[in-house]
């Protein structure tokens, strides 16, 4: 489906699992998907194969449609194999684009300018307190989904 769920750094409390703010570094936001897709069995990604599904299917969002079809679920309405287009995700707004995300370049990038701005502008310490606190809030990781498990999880961080 392209969604890019499973691409999201995740993590885990009891038995609900948090899909975070901060994507994989290989997930390309602009694009709205994996930048080394044929290459993507690497150890940070999530090889969605038989084995997880069958033992840590929880690893996928609920709205996964292999997840689904697994679980003997329909596929939603908006999934491209229903509707015969493969942006109709993207238009129901059920991919990662519509979830406020960032990536590892960008947060990068937004962290080296402000310390730019600061050199560049001699902020004295107040400033630049107020200014690290602002990006603090816009990048500290927090959950933006989270599903429910039938099983209690140990808390564990995934690869990816």
């Amino acid at each position: 489906m392209r969604c890019g769920k499973c691409c999201m750094l995740k993590y885990s409390s009891g038995n609900v699992i948090h899909f975070s703010n901060r994507m994989c570094e290989h997930f390309d936001l602009k694009n709205g998907r994996c930048s080394c897709y044929s290459t993507r069995l690497s150890d940070s990604c999530v090889k969605v194969d038989l084995e997880l599904l069958e033992n840590n299917i929880e690893l996928l969002p609920d709205t996964c449609a292999y997840r689904l079809l697994y679980e003997g679920k329909d596929l939603p309405c908006y999934h491209p194999l229903i509707t015969g287009d493969k942006n109709s995700p993207l238009k129901a707004g059920a991919t990662v684009k519509s979830l406020p995300v960032y990536s590892k370049s960008e947060y990068e990038e937004s962290y080296n300018t402000l310390l730019k701005r600061q050199r560049e502008e001699y902020w004295d310490a107040d400033k630049a307190i107020k200014e690290g606190h602002k990006w603090l809030k816009k990048y500290k990781i927090r959950s933006v989904l989270s599903f429910t498990c039938p099983k209690k999880l140990n808390s564990k961080k995934s690869p990816n």
